[in-house]
């Protein structure tokens, strides 16, 4: 085996652990948003675009919410992946402007999620979903 094969092997691994960590963080936050208490947002912004990854093309729906918590505003984001163009456009055209139900963290009220379970009525309507 020459040293650039194991170079490469060696990368590929190193990329796919940080792949790895990355979503076992995602999924670290999700769980313990799950217990942050709720406030009442609202879809500020909701558009759609095109990725394309080098085997594949997905589309992926971004959101900008707001929500108060104690008289104070602040403001998050949500991203969301589809494997087609209508599939996200749907979505978009469901949950722009609409209120949603927001986690935020209590000890940093900055800090905020939107977990899929408090949208399902969204998901539902939008189900064909790409994990990216």
């Amino acid at each position: 085996m020459t040293a650039e094969i194991q170079q490469s092997g060696i990368f590929v691994l190193a990329v796919l652990l940080a792949i790895m960590a990355e979503r076992g963080w995602q999924w670290l936050r999700r769980r313990a948003a799950r217990s942050w208490p709720v406030a009442e947002g609202y879809v500020e912004r909701a558009s759609w675009r095109q990725l394309n990854g080098h085997s594949n093309r997905y589309f992926v729906a971004d959101l900008a919410y707001s929500y108060v918590v104690g008289g104070q505003f602040f403001a998050g984001y949500y991203r969301r992946s589809f494997s087609t163009a209508a599939a996200a456009a749907a979505f978009i055209e469901i949950v722009r402007a609409r209120e949603v139900q927001v986690r935020y963290n209590p000890a940093q009220p900055t800090r905020s999620l939107l977990l899929a379970e408090d949208m399902r009525e969204f998901m539902a309507a939008a189900p064909e979903r790409v994990a990216v």
